[in-house]
């Protein structure tokens, strides 16, 4: 048996139950004949296949000789603990393993619905399979703040269950995809000698008791906001700084009801002889990490050769990220005595190269908030130009520093004109 290949078996519908066993050099091939292509119906119909191969033409579990691929049907509802297409791909690529992914005929925007797809190392047969199943379940969903098994079909533990090609409604194209990405193969020695049974009694989605109203979880509350957090730190800060803010961010904005202290995410509870708090940071340190690795596979890169010119024009520049050079830093006081500083920077990269923006940063006798804005952006500018202290006399010493920034269009507002300010500046991690 070809370990390499990959054995599979096909319908022209899943109204019949007859089969057609088939054969893929290898998983891409599979994936470019049979997921790849997308078929567009007004009606959920059309050829379905099987990740199984069968030694009769009738499709039933007795008749399955072995399984070659893995697949999760991820059949989630609005008001889950929505996991995203991206996050998945994220998790997979950390992991290592090839995949596809593709959309189901009931996806939508507000609601992905998609299935994945893993190819085994060599076929598994059926007294097996359910373990080694489960073990990748397990796996994949350690990654996932172990939200998956709450929201896939339990279909994944049935040999002989047949699903459909990529299909799409004319009406929900906005959102549909199917891709494949390499990496290895599911090894089914060691997902067996794992000997789990993650999921195999598990209730599903359908079934399984709702939080409390009111609470705020995962993607629909704690965690979205903590994302939304996170987003603005990515390259400014490094990843135990990231860690560390959001770790207290948590704290902050969820007391008593901190997601990553909330044990109803197996990942959150403590391992044996780990307290609860060790457990707590652990769980954030692997959400941050998690997250930083798929923010930095989508972050587009900017072209940073520098360009010495004259401004081309004055009028407001939409939101770009661009180098930018430090000309002045001029502290002064504010008209209630407050200690203030002006910073002048160049932009010296891209089709805006010239222009100049202006960033106000304040200090002591200023309201709270202004100081905490402003040591936060000072923190960042410190990282980004390798400062020893994020103070006002030591930013003097960044001078003709080159430094990577994202400059923000401010909408004019109450007669006053659109302006640019330093949205945040960008470490090179």
């Amino acid at each position: 048996m070809n370990t390499n290949s990959i054995k599979y078996a096909v319908q022209s519908s899943a109204e019949t139950r007859y089969v057609r066993n088939r054969e893929a050099t290898s998983f891409q091939d599979f994936f470019s004949s049979v997921l790849e292509p997308q078929r567009i119906s007004p009606e959920k119909d059309g050829q379905t296949f099987t990740p199984s191969f069968f030694r009769g033409p009738e499709r039933n579990i007795e008749n399955v000789i072995a399984t070659s691929m893995i697949i999760f049907d991820v059949d989630q509802k609005p008001g889950d603990d929505i996991i995203t297409l991206e996050e998945t791909e994220d998790a997979l690529i950390d992991m290592g393993l090839e995949h596809a992914i593709y959309t189901s005929y009931s996806n939508s925007t507000d609601c992905p619905r998609f299935r994945i797809v893993l190819p085994l190392n060599k076929p598994a047969y059926p007294e097996e399979f359910l373990s080694v199943s489960a073990a990748a379940l397990e796996a994949l969903d350690d990654l996932l703040d172990y939200r998956l098994l709450k929201v896939i079909d339990g279909c994944w533990r049935e040999t002989s269950r047949c699903y459909y090609t990529f299909t799409s409604h004319p009406d929900r194209l906005n959102g549909s995809i199917s891709f494949y990405n390499p990496g290895a193969p599911l090894d089914v020695l060691e997902l067996k000698l794992a000997q789990s049974t993650y999921g195999i009694d598990a209730q599903y989605s359908k079934t399984m008791k709702p939080r409390a109203p009111g609470t705020a979880v995962g993607a629909q509350g704690r965690s979205m906001e903590l994302n939304r957090l996170l987003g603005g730190l990515f390259r400014s800060f490094g990843e135990d700084q990231i860690t560390q803010k959001i770790f207290a961010a948590d704290n902050e904005l969820n007391p008593g009801n901190q997601y990553f202290r909330d044990q109803s995410y197996a990942r959150h509870k403590p391992r044996p002889g780990e307290s609860k708090d060790a457990a707590a940071l652990r769980a954030c340190r692997s959400w941050v990490r998690s997250h930083l690795n798929w923010l930095r596979r989508k972050a587009k890169g900017i072209d940073t050769t520098i360009v010495n010119r004259k401004a081309q024009s004055k009028e407001p520049m939409p939101t770009h990220e661009a180098m930018i050079r430090l000309k002045d830093f001029k502290p002064g006081k504010t008209k209630a005595g407050g200690e203030t500083a002006l910073a002048e920077f160049e932009i010296v990269s891209g089709e805006h190269a010239g222009r100049h923006v202006w960033h106000r940063f304040y200090s002591q006798g200023n309201h709270p908030t202004a100081i905490k804005i402003s040591n936060e952006m000072l923190e960042k500018f410190k990282t980004a130009a390798s400062l020893t202290t994020a103070s006002f006399d030591d930013a003097l010493k960044a001078k003709g520093v080159i430094v990577h920034a994202r400059i923000k269009l401010k909408p004019g507002t109450g007669g006053f004109p659109a302006q640019n300010e330093i949205g945040t500046f960008f470490t090179q991690q």
